[in-house]
């Protein structure tokens, strides 16, 4: 009876240690889900001061037509990172999550500074005539 409970504890024990050992590790994407999702909001909002300016050159918005198109920005970009985030957060190898992290910083350029990268970004864009 007592080695049998032993045996159950010992297993109990190797599952809550492997749970435990699944959180910490899935910590470390929470720093890269931050980057992202800043850098997302840091080039919503200066599209949107663009959309303002524009806009604001005809007519000016109400304060309620403002909030609207706030919201609509707001929910474009949570739409277009709910899949990588998602993606991140159930990736459960170790492995297959920092091979994830790597992937996202490296796509999205999480590591270089959002104003940084919008600067490139726009010189890329005028050297191939494009306008902004």
């Amino acid at each position: 009876m007592r080695q049998r409970e032993m045996i159950e504890a010992e297993i109990l024990l190797r599952e809550e240690a492997e749970q435990f050992v699944g959180w910490r590790e899935s910590l470390s994407a929470i720093p890269t889900i931050n980057r992202l999702q800043e850098r997302a909001d840091f080039y919503r909002q200066e599209e949107l001061k663009k959309c303002t300016r524009k806009l604001a050159q005809n007519d000016s918005l109400s304060d309620s037509e403002m909030e609207a198109v706030e919201r609509l920005s707001r929910g474009i970009v949570n739409k277009l990172l709910h899949g990588p985030m998602s993606h991140l957060r159930k990736t459960e190898s170790v492995e297959g999550k920092q091979a994830a992290v790597k992937e996202l910083n490296s796509m999205f350029r999480l590591e270089e500074s959002a104003a940084d990268n919008g600067r490139a970004r726009n010189g890329r864009g005028a050297a191939n005539g494009r306008r902004r």
